[in-house]
């Protein structure tokens, strides 16, 4: 089966992380080899109709499956033997030490303040839940496949949580998960046919197809491109899409003039004024970075050199953005959300995790890093509302969420052939230093695969 387009939005929420090809590992879904067998082709669909509201916290008013999802869960629960008042156990592996744990830290703390949080509001189902963390590096695979080892065979995890600042790290750990049969919620994945999506990894952000078309949108309509360079770190994830990329904007009307591969992040940060040099001499009226580090460095490097064009980029909503670096990308800098909503989100959803986050780590990050494990989190319990802590039913349910909207993020869907579930996203810009939201949620489609 021919690859599809990449998902651009790789370790999306990563801003300064350390990157490297890593192994590679490669599944196909059970939809899409059926697909195959029948001669199918063609993206994932996603269904319209009505959203369905989720991701409320236990003891809201409307929160909680309905009546029937819950006799299901418990009939699920008491054939798996834990019934109510067990302990459902999630792990995660994340970066902890050294200057990596910026990265990791936010992460464990609103997934563990939404665990809390549950917890004294009575649990999921009647269960509570625990949380198990290991660190390591976000390029360490050895050290990832020890800890996950740990987690499933000695600390017996139902399902691993928010590990997405992990992609490089996890990519011989999703072959053991798929092995063993453990889910992993809101995972990094380079697309949808490969570092096993399916049938155990589950992410919230939207596909590459969708970023494909969306980060053209940005480039033509938002800020008026007509000659554009694109510049992308070296690495298969983001290499691969970019001939998707281009062809995009050619059926845009819009001239690719330059082509900059970077050859890891930490090359984004320490060597970008080479790549805009080449850039600003082939003509570039702007820039598209598939990365949120070669945006924001490549950026900085292009106000060093006086060249006012504006960039854009999906994914670079982070605070090290807003304190490093705010000022000098103010109005020439158009981001977005990765699927999530902005935190100027007017629902319960929304309030519950900023009122939830200042009361257990007052002054704590409020960021795309902590709402999005916020919201791994809340999808995580909405399902385990409905299936009760079994694996194959948790997976299954998942598989047939359409429209979920947590109130926190773009409705969800996902299918056995759509692990990435975000349907929408937001843009963003610098003011003052600090993010604007300057659209509502947005979706213009999908790119046709190629």
């Amino acid at each position: 089966m021919g690859r599809r387009p990449t998902a651009l939005a790789l370790g999306a929420l990563v801003l300064l992380s350390a990157c490297s090809s890593g192994g590679h590992v490669e599944f196909e879904t059970r939809a899409a080899v059926a697909a195959q067998e029948a001669g199918a082709a063609g993206g994932p669909a996603t269904p319209t109709g009505p959203a369905v509201s989720g991701g409320l916290l236990p003891g809201s008013p409307g929160a909680g499956a309905a009546a029937g999802a819950r006799a299901a869960a418990a009939k699920a629960a008491a054939a798996a033997g834990t019934g109510a008042g067990s302990v459902i156990k999630l792990g995660t592996v994340l970066p902890l030490e050294g200057g990596q744990r910026t990265l990791g830290e936010p992460v464990l703390r609103a997934t563990q303040a939404y665990i809390d949080e549950v917890n004294a509001r009575g649990g999921v189902g009647g269960h509570r839940l625990q949380l198990i963390a290991y660190s390591a590096c976000v390029v360490c695979q050895d050290d990832a496949l020890q800890a996950v080892r740990r987690l499933v065979e000695q600390d017996g995890v139902f399902a691993l949580v928010n590990t997405y600042p992990m992609v490089v790290a996890f990519q011989p750990v999703i072959g053991y998960l798929v092995q063993k049969g453990v889910p992993l919620v809101q995972g990094g994945a380079e697309n949808q046919t490969t570092d096993a999506l399916s049938p155990v990894n589950f992410g919230t952000l939207p596909t590459g197809l969708f970023y494909v078309r969306f980060l053209s949108v940005m480039a033509t309509q938002f800020e008026h491109m007509k000659r554009v360079g694109i510049t992308y770190i070296n690495v298969p994830s983001e290499a691969n899409g970019i001939p998707a990329i281009e062809r995009e904007l050619n059926r845009m009307g819009v001239q690719v003039v330059d082509k900059e591969p970077v050859a890891a992040q930490e090359d984004a940060v320490t060597n970008m004024d080479s790549v805009v040099t080449r850039m600003r001499a082939s003509g570039a009226d702007g820039v598209i970075g598939t990365n949120p580090a070669v945006l924001i460095f490549g950026r900085l490097a292009a106000s060093r050199q006086g060249w006012q064009a504006h960039w854009v980029g999906e994914a670079a909503w982070s605070t090290l953005v807003e304190t490093g670096r705010g000022t000098t990308c103010d109005d020439v800098v158009l981001t977005d959300t990765a699927g999530l909503s902005y935190i100027d989100r007017d629902s319960p959803q929304m309030h519950q995790y900023l009122d939830t986050m200042a009361r257990r780590y007052p002054g704590g990050e409020i960021s795309g890093l902590t709402l999005a494990a916020w919201v791994g989190m809340q999808l995580t319990s909405e399902l385990l509302m409905r299936s009760g802590p079994d694996r194959v039913a948790f997976i299954r349910t998942l598989e047939a969420t359409k429209n979920l909207d947590l109130g926190t993020t773009a409705p969800l869907t996902f299918s056995p052939d759509r692990h990435l579930g975000g349907t929408a996203t937001q843009l963003l810009r610098l003011k003052g230093g600090k993010y604007i939201r300057v659209s509502e949620a947005l979706s213009y489609g999908e790119a046709a695969p190629s």
